[in-house]
């Protein structure tokens, strides 16, 4: 059985982005955006940027998010914030950007909405008449300084979330108004059409997953002789204290029945989210938008996405100044967080697995959290990218993918192979590093160790070698710094090998024996070069040779040499009598010394023992 060893994850979310829908698509769709607190919010000093931290002219970063069309309220005040003056300039700029125009009609000096509908000071006390006519003359005056600037808004709302009518409390339909409301209704849309017949009129009403207040709303309008072009719906998880897909499934379902039983398309004219959630925002968003547009309606309006510095529902982050991800909706885009994306490992080869020279296939194990995105996996081999394997079947993939690649002329010794996979949102995800022998080879676990310390010291092994030829030593090490030391082959310096600062990591290094038979391998540092940490050589024949020989248990090789060798006697540290063996068997010579203490690195501990000559 394969045992599979995953790469750590980070337990940070990841975010991730899909295309929903293919914006460029659908500029007939309004993409919209409620901007009527531009103008006082330039007056305090406001200053946005885009996505990529430059300031622009936020109508501007608002078009490069996707939007298209705006939408601005007007009150009856003769000056200031929403007034006549204001708007008239605000369609001016719009038009300079290429963006399409809302007005939004409160018919009140300041905010209307479901709480308040409340008569401009101007009009109070007149009759249900008088109140019409100012609706009619209001109407007409604001929409013609508008087109007599060289703009002709595209929508025109005659009432402003008008969930129990307008104008209270003779347009109030709960406490009789519904007959005054209607006639309020029909004059605003008799002004719209007498400015410019092309305008078209919207009837604004909140909850827009409530059916039932629809109906009785627009039931009692068309009894009473109303006329409207448009359906226009308030749509916001937050007040409505639903979550975003319940939401949209209670607004479409809405809209459906209001398309059926009216005949008038219908548009969310207003929307939003808490910014603190940005990517549950961004996927209402796009998710609201997508099934609007699949289902053949006019628009979606994000009701004051700019707006920073009290209103806790736009969409810019007041930290960095930049949109939040809920702008990218408007772009048809989709933002995931996931606790994973991707799981890479490699599958093939195995960890230490000796494999023979020649063609070698590596194998990738790639699991991604969603189905069909694995787009590519990148295999390196060694210090060098061996090539790519992309996926060309997507749809075929599925959660799971194994992803081979082969390596033609994989030489003998040691390597490591590790792979990083790509999904199609671009986010990458690397596999583990796997260690792995070709050809055959002896391993030697340590060496016996002298005098070692931080300035030197000498590591030795000895070993029997049948043949003559060439041999490939690789060092399994661990080396808190660049560590250089020398090479000896029975005392005869052969080269010089560095360690990196690394840990279990492999150092290569070729030989050449000239002569068969045992001899004493040394790494030997000096100066400030302390010894790596040396967990194990291992030799590989590269000429066909017999394997080496060695002694695994005491790294003191067992053979009897030549009658007439000068012996050696081993004892522990307390003196207690080892064995006797030929001195040509060490794994280093004594030379001119009497005897040596020495670390018996294979022993439990790395227990020394003393070595005396006869």
């Amino acid at each position: 059985m394969l045992t599979m060893a995953w790469a750590a994850m980070s337990v940070e979310a990841i975010t991730v982005t899909d295309t929903i829908f293919n914006r460029s698509a659908h500029e007939d769709f309004a993409f919209g955006a409620d901007v009527s607190f531009v103008p006082q919010m330039e007056s305090w000093g406001t200053k946005w940027l885009d996505k990529d931290g430059k300031q622009k002219d936020i109508l501007q970063i608002l078009k490069e998010q996707g939007i298209n069309n705006i939408r601005l309220r007007v009150w009856t005040v003769g000056s200031g914030a929403s007034s006549k003056q204001e708007v008239v300039a605000m369609c001016k700029r719009a038009k300079a950007k290429g963006l399409g125009v809302m007005i939004d009609f409160h018919y009140s000096d300041t905010w209307a909405d479901p709480g308040s509908q409340t008569i401009p000071s101007a009009w109070t006390d007149h009759s249900v008449e008088a109140l019409a006519k100012h609706v009619y003359d209001h109407t007409y005056d604001v929409l013609a300084a508008i087109k007599a600037a060289g703009v002709v808004p595209k929508w025109v709302q005659v009432g402003n979330e008008t969930k129990r009518g307008m104008l209270y409390p003779v347009g109030q339909t709960n406490k009789g108004g519904s007959v005054a409301f209607a006639k309020f209704v029909l004059n605003g849309y008799n002004a719209v059409k007498a400015v410019d017949s092309t305008m078209q009129v919207i009837v604004h009403l909140p909850d827009g997953h409530d059916n039932s207040l629809y109906r009785g709303i627009f039931d009692g309008l068309k009894k009473n002789g109303a006329k409207w072009d448009i359906i226009g719906l308030s749509a916001y998880p937050r007040w409505s204290h639903l979550d975003g897909p319940t939401m949209i499934t209670k607004v479409m379902a809405n809209i459906n029945d209001l398309k059926n039983r009216y005949g008038k398309p219908c548009m969310v004219v207003e929307t939003g989210h808490y910014p603190r959630e940005a990517v549950a925002g961004n996927q209402y968003l796009v998710g609201v938008m997508d099934r609007m547009i699949k289902n053949g309606d006019l628009g979606c309006f994000y009701w004051e996405p700019e707006s920073m510095g009290g209103y806790d529902m736009g969409a810019w982050d007041e930290a960095t100044r930049k949109p939040t991800v809920m702008m990218d909706a408007f772009l048809g885009v989709k933002h995931t967080e996931v606790s994973w994306l991707m799981k890479a490992a490699i599958a093939s080869p195995k960890q230490e697995q000796a494999l023979e020279p020649g063609q070698l296939e590596l194998q990738a194990r790639v699991q991604h959290q969603r189905k069909s995105r694995i787009q590519s996996v990148e295999f390196h081999f060694d210090k060098t990218t061996a090539g790519t394997y992309r996926v060309e079947n997507l749809a075929n993939m599925g959660t799971t993918a194994v992803i081979p690649f082969t390596v033609n002329d994989a030489a003998i010794g040691v390597h490591t192979v590790w792979a990083k996979a790509t999904d199609t949102s671009k986010y990458t995800q690397t596999t583990d590093t796997v260690t792995f022998f070709v050809g055959q080879s002896s391993l030697f676990d340590g060496g016996i160790v002298e005098n070692a310390d931080q300035k030197g010291g000498i590591a030795s092994w000895g070993v029997a070698f049948e043949e003559a030829g060439k041999y490939r030593l690789t060092f399994k090490y661990t080396s808190t710094t660049l560590r250089g030391t020398t090479i000896h082959i029975d005392s005869d310096s052969i080269g010089r090998s560095f360690f990196m600062k690394n840990t279990d990591a492999y150092q290569t290094f070729d030989v050449g024996i000239d002569q068969p038979g045992y001899h004493t391998l040394q790494l030997k540092a000096t100066g400030v070069n302390g010894l790596p940490s040396i967990t194990a050589l291992r030799i590989f024949p590269l000429e066909g040779q017999a394997l080496p020989s060695h002694n695994e248990h005491t790294g003191i090789s067992d053979r009897q040499n030549a009658v007439g060798d000068g012996m050696v006697d081993v004892y522990s540290l307390s003196g207690v009598f080892v064995r006797s063996m030929p001195q040509s068997l060490l794994s280093f010579p004594l030379g001119n010394r009497q005897s040596a203490v020495v670390a018996l690195p294979n022993s439990t501990g790395r227990t020394p023992y003393i070595v005396r000559k006869r």
